[in-house]
């Protein structure tokens, strides 16, 4: 054109960019988010992708790095990606899990592995991540439906739950900042409740999908409370109303997006009490809040194998006092 020589994308530039573009299809079209991620493919982490459940949004995310191929060659139903170390150590060192993807540009076939699950050699410049044929998106989304299911279930569930507690303990906090003397220790029960409740704001944010890279870790304010009081017996009045103080907005913001998010779900039993807690927040002084019980519409009240297991659970370590039936559980 005229002569002049125009900017050209290279092969491997167009296939990373099919390949997010072809991974992001295979997860739209079963109604989870998929958010791309800044900056150039290929740096360790492509997208943020979060769970959907029956069209509501589950604040379930993890992150996704997408490898493209123009044609993938299998052998034995396997196949092997080489990734940097330094990435791998990346992966290991982020608080949610990260699914590693391999697109064939050509089919569209999208398939996906647990990179953690794999480890590389000792002082080895690079790993070689093992994707199975079986573990395809198109084929298999159910697979990996249930292994992040396993992963939060272990994790992040518990966090929700934690919510009323701990908002009860930042108020607390709030009194004990604005009337506490600076020169003086607070309680040891209040120092180990500052702890447990700084780890409970971090998970929340990582949980909702919330930065927390301007949050100092918790030995941070340890260390500059002994460098200002010269001791560490416990956090000093001054700095934890510092603490509450620098925090209180990233907590806030939490609250206000868990709320946002809890409009549209669907009560159950695991989010009745979060639920309950956000209707009382919203009640006006004085009116009453009626708290509805979840439980009796959960399937495994009445789930006959339900019981049989528990039963066996508790058998197996001799711990079962009270069998249960079918019937009891009604």
């Amino acid at each position: 054109m005229n002569g002049k020589q125009l900017p050209r994308s290279l092969d491997t530039d167009t296939i990373a960019n099919l390949a997010v573009t072809y991974t992001q299809a295979a997860f739209e079209k079963h109604g989870w988010l998929f958010r791309r991620q800044e900056g150039r493919t290929d740096f360790g982490i492509d997208a943020e992708i979060e769970v959907v459940e029956r069209n509501l949004v589950t604040g379930h995310i993890f992150k996704g790095q997408v490898k493209g191929q123009s044609r993938t060659e299998w052998s034995d139903g396997a196949t092997q990606v080489t990734v940097k170390t330094s990435t791998y150590n990346l992966w290991k060192a982020m608080p949610v899990p990260v699914i590693a993807l391999l697109c064939d540009v050509r089919t569209h076939n999208v398939y996906w592995n647990l990179p953690l699950s794999q480890a590389p050699r000792k002082n080895a410049a690079t790993l070689q991540l093992r994707f199975e044929i079986e573990q395809c998106l198109d084929t298999n989304f159910a697979g990996l439906e249930k292994l992040l299911r396993s992963w939060f279930g272990a994790f992040s569930e518990n966090i929700l739950r934690e919510v009323p507690y701990f908002y009860t303990v930042f108020n607390r906090f709030r009194e004990l900042a604005e009337f506490g003397d600076p020169w003086c220790m607070i309680q040891s029960e209040d120092d180990s409740n500052c702890r447990l409740f700084y780890r409970h704001l971090v998970q929340l944010r990582l949980h909702l999908g919330l930065s927390c890279d301007e949050l100092p870790s918790i030995d941070d304010w340890y260390l500059r409370s002994y460098s200002m009081w010269h001791d560490d017996g416990a956090l000093f009045y001054g700095t934890f109303e510092e603490l509450v103080r620098y925090v209180e907005g990233d907590y806030d913001e939490a609250i206000r997006e868990l709320k946002r998010r809890s409009a549209s779900v669907e009560p159950c039993f695991e989010n009745q009490e979060l639920l309950h807690f956000f209707k009382r927040l919203d009640a006006k002084d004085g009116e009453p809040v009626t708290k509805i019980i979840y439980a009796g519409l959960d399937p495994r009240m009445r789930d006959k194998e339900f019981a049989r297991n528990f039963n066996e659970k508790l058998r197996a370590r001799n711990a079962l006092r009270f069998p249960q039936t079918k019937e009891r559980g009604r």
